[in-house]
């Protein structure tokens, strides 16, 4: 696999503690999702993992290695970018692939994702503040149409 060139002008890391606003910048589409070998591991080390790769351009301008950008509502951290090619691509935990629909049984290429950007400390919010981690785990007992809306019932 060809790596994805990083940006020209190096910039100092993300904090690894996002908040996103919920609301979705933009639609990107799922480039590949596939388990390479040489994937560098949070410990440093390399060894067996899977990666996403995204197409998209709004969410990767003025992107950084290891800045977060939420995908379907999951933070995930940017390894590496290209703006010019439109895509960027993230690392994917085994237990994110277990929680959520960012795995390979749910995604295939070309699959619309929402995507949106951490919000910066000053930056405005629409009042609201979510995290993007999965705290825990519900079912969905009932959905009912509510005029243009859907109520939707978890139970925890």
């Amino acid at each position: 696999r060809a790596p994805i060139s990083r940006s020209a002008i190096a910039a100092p890391r993300a904090s690894p503690r996002a908040m996103f606003s919920g609301i979705v910048e933009e639609m990107g589409s799922v480039d590949k999702l596939e388990e390479v070998s040489d994937m560098q591991l949070w410990d440093g080390t390399t060894g067996s993992g899977w990666e996403l790769t995204i197409s998209a351009s709004i969410v990767i301008e003025g992107a950084t290695e290891g800045c977060s950008i939420a995908v379907n509502g999951v933070c995930l951290t940017v390894m590496d970018w290209d703006e010019a090619a439109g895509k960027f691509r993230v690392g994917l935990a085994p237990e994110t692939m277990r929680r959520t629909n960012l795995n390979a049984e749910v995604l295939k290429s070309g699959d619309p994702v929402n995507l949106e950007r951490a919000l910066p400390a000053d930056g405005r919010n629409s009042g609201h503040f979510v995290q993007g981690h999965v705290d825990g785990v519900g079912e969905i007992v009932s959905m009912t149409p509510d005029g243009d809306s859907l109520w939707v019932v978890v139970r925890a």
